[in-house]
């Protein structure tokens, strides 16, 4: 028994991990995670990819804050810390929206804040400045 739910266990993981056929599995958004430590927040925000960890920032626009999507630390088979609908975009692009963060680790002065993304809305992707 323990062997047959570990079989449709990794089965089911492969299916939500595959770009290319995700509709078939619904793999448990962001505000599922059981890493979230609190309420969802929303801001104005610019998203960009870095070199180091995390990869994927947030600034939120008009202030120097910027938030870090979690990719290692708060990574959990079956939760999508990055909505997979987000275009794929490279270093030299950034999508601009209303995102709306979950929080993994509370604000702390000088210390990036790790999140995930659970939508984003007024989405416009540019060219990086």
């Amino acid at each position: 028994m323990k062997a047959l739910t570990f079989i449709i266990t990794l089965i089911l993981s492969v299916a939500c991990f595959s770009q290319q056929d995700t509709n078939k599995v619904d793999c448990k958004t962001c505000r599922k995670h059981p890493g979230v430590i609190g309420p969802a927040f929303k801001i104005h925000g610019v998203l960009s990819y870095w070199n180091g960890n995390p990869s994927v920032r947030i600034w939120k626009v008009g202030t120097k804050k910027i938030y870090g999507v979690s990719e290692q630390r708060f990574y959990k088979e079956g939760y999508y810390n990055l909505p997979q609908w987000l275009p794929t975009i490279g270093f030299d692009e950034e999508i601009t929206g209303d995102f709306v963060l979950y929080p993994f680790t509370k604000e702390k002065t000088g210390v990036m804040p790790l999140v995930c993304i659970d939508t984003v809305y007024n989405m416009k992707v540019r060219k990086r400045k």
